[in-house]
C-alpha cells in the first residue's frame, strides 16, 4: 500500500553541494560521489545498523536498477531480504527513493553512484548474498564498448563481495553483451554458469518486471538470463 503522503521523486535533492561532496548515507540513500579521490568504507554504518538495514538479513544488489520497478516489487515480495538499488543517473534514483517512501520499504536502500566504484570501495569482502544486473546499457557502437560495466575489473569485485556458492544474474535483450558477459564470468575462475551452453535461457516466468524488460518486449526483442554460481575457495 502506497504511503498517505506520497513522496514525489522531485522532492529529493542532493543533501550536498558539488564542492562540499562527500560518502553519505542519509534517508534510505547512499551517495557515492563521482570525481572523488577518498572513498572509504571507514565511517559508514554496517548493514545492521538502523541508519541501513537494523538487521543482519540476507543482502542483495540490483545494479543498473533504473526507476527501481523490479528491486521494489522484489522488496514488497521479500521483505526478509536485504535490497540495494545502484543506480548512476540522479533522476531514476529518485523515482526510487520515492518508491521506499511510498511503499514503506524498510528493506531497501538505494546507492547514488557509480557500481564498480561503490562495489570497490563500500562493500566488504564475502558480504553480499548475491546480485542481479537487469540491462546494463549496452553502449552498442564498438568504439564504445570499453564503457561497459561487465568487464574484468568489475568481475573481479563481484567475486570478491558475493559469498560462496552464491549466484550473479544478468538480463539483457542486447546479445553482443550477452556473449561478453558470458565471457567475462566464464574466463573468471571464481565462477561457473548455472545453465547449460550457451550458457543463457531466453525464458524466466517469475523473474519480475522492469522497465526496460516490457519495453524490449514490447518490441519483439529476446531476452537473455545469464546465471553464474560462486565457486568454493580452494
Amino acid at each position: 500500500m502506497v504511503s498517505s503522503g506520497a513522496m514525489k521523486p522531485k522532492n529529493l535533492k542532493c543533501p550536498f553541494t558539488w564542492e562540499e561532496r562527500r560518502p553519505l548515507l542519509h534517508d534510505k540513500v547512499l551517495y557515492v560521489p563521482e570525481h572523488y579521490d577518498r572513498h572509504c568504507m571507514e565511517g559508514l554504518p554496517s548493514f545492521d545498523h538502523p541508519d541501513f538495514f537494523g538487521n543482519s538479513n540476507e543482502v542483495f544488489i540490483e545494479y543498473c536498477a533504473g526507476n527501481g520497478l523490479w528491486i521494489a516489487e522484489m522488496a514488497k515480495k521479500n521483505p526478509q531480504i536485504n535490497w540495494i538499488a545502484v543506480e548512476y543517473e540522479f533522476d531514476r534514483m529518485r523515482k526510487i527513493w520515492s518508491k521506499i517512501h511510498n511503499y514503506n520499504l524498510s528493506n531497501l536502500v538505494v546507492v547514488s553512484g557509480e557500481a564498480l566504484t561503490f562495489t570497490r570501495h563500500y562493500l566488504a569482502t564475502h558480504s553480499i548474498d548475491g546480485i542481479y544486473m537487469n540491462f546494463p546499457d549496452p553502449w552498442p557502437k564498438q568504439k564504445h564498448a570499453k564503457n561497459r560495466l561487465v568487464q574484468r575489473p568489475f568481475v573481479e569485485e563481484i567475486a570478491r563481495v558475493v559469498k560462496e556458492g552464491r549466484r550473479a544474474v544478468f538480463a539483457t535483450d542486447d546479445f553482443t553483451y550477452a556473449s561478453q558477459i558470458r565471457r567475462e564470468m566464464c574466463g573468471h575462475s571464481s565462477w561457473t554458469p548455472s545453465f547449460p551452453e550457451p550458457f543463457f535461457i531466453t525464458d524466466w516466468p517469475d523473474y519480475g518486471t522492469s522497465y526496460f524488460e516490457a519495453l524490449w518486449r514490447g518490441k519483439g526483442k529476446t531476452i537473455h538470463y545469464l546465471q553464474f554460481q560462486k565457486k568454493p575457495s580452494v
